[in-house]
């Protein structure tokens, strides 16, 4: 039996730093020239973006929210959007106003949401609390979510250590700096199905741009499968499973580790960690079908 399982469509969140240490440290046209090149390229159509200015005012807030289809006539005036924006000189940069919104606002169950994070200077909290809260619970908050985050350094006075320290140590999230914040995002399916009766492979869809890679898979030592080798076959990541025991459980749950080979610094597989249900039974595994 066959079931068509529907494809989870994308939030992109962008949160832009506003504050007038964007102009000051010439990043300010750049980046919103980057941001407007990222959002141009994005082609699914279904795909819902969010540009979300901060440090608006000396409160640190947020600016007017902007929320749009990746169609051409919602591109159209997001980007009208963005070039209006301007800067105030009397401004705040506080990275828990963006954080929190994304955390209580912006995440969706029935979309992949990415959240970007621009900013060029230090949070001038005192306390801290984006990295002293917030950021080292990311993992365990959205680590086994389709919640993903970047946290984009714009210019070398954003640089801080011990936030990098802190993402280094979280699933889900990254930092990068860069001014450009036109990332390849590369998403698998997250779960499979494997019957050791029946079935030579099994096959995980990828959405992104992928053509340019090869991608490796592997199951823990400990587990009675691996891999023999991967491909990539109608837009699908196809894995070929053999079996390393005779004693096989009926039904078990593996966690699948899977590389990209290739790529530049920007082109991010934000899917790893696949769960595999690995059958041993003689009936008829149940297929599903992406469209």
């Amino acid at each position: 039996m066959i079931l068509t399982a529907q494809i989870l469509k994308e939030r992109r969140v962008y949160y832009l730093d506003c504050s007038y240490s964007m102009k000051t440290n010439g990043v300010w046209d750049k980046v919103r020239d980057n941001l407007i090149h990222a959002i141009e390229n994005v082609s699914d159509e279904t795909t819902e973006l969010v540009v979300i200015p901060f440090a608006c005012d000396n409160g640190g807030n947020l600016g007017s929210i902007m929320i749009n289809k990746a169609d051409e006539t919602g591109k159209r005036s997001l980007i009208n959007g963005i070039e209006k924006l301007s800067l105030n000189k009397k401004t705040m940069t506080y990275h828990d106003v963006p954080l929190d919104d994304f955390n209580t606002k912006r995440t969706a169950t029935n979309r992949v949401t990415y959240m970007f994070l621009m900013t060029d200077g230090q949070d001038e909290r005192k306390p801290q609390k984006a990295k002293n809260e917030i950021l080292p619970q990311w993992g365990q908050k959205y680590g086994n979510r389709n919640v993903f985050g970047f946290y984009v350094v714009l210019h070398d006075s954003g640089r801080d250590p011990a936030v990098n320290k802190i993402i280094d140590q979280q699933k889900h999230i990254w930092m990068v700096e860069t001014a450009d914040v036109n990332i390849n995002l590369i998403r698998l399916q997250s779960n499979a199905v494997f019957n050791a009766k029946n079935d030579e492979y099994f096959e995980l869809p990828i959405y992104g741009d992928y053509n340019s890679f090869d991608f490796e898979a592997s199951f823990p030592k400990s587990c009675p499968y691996k891999v023999d080798k991967v491909k990539i076959k109608n837009n699908k990541l196809r894995v070929y499973v053999e079996k390393t025991s005779s004693n096989l459980p009926v039904s078990s749950t593996y966690n699948m580790n899977v590389k990209m080979k290739g790529g530049g610094e920007f082109d991010f597989l934000v899917t790893e960690d696949i769960a595999v249900k690995c059958e041993n039974k003689p009936e008829r595994t149940l297929k599903i079908s992406v469209r």
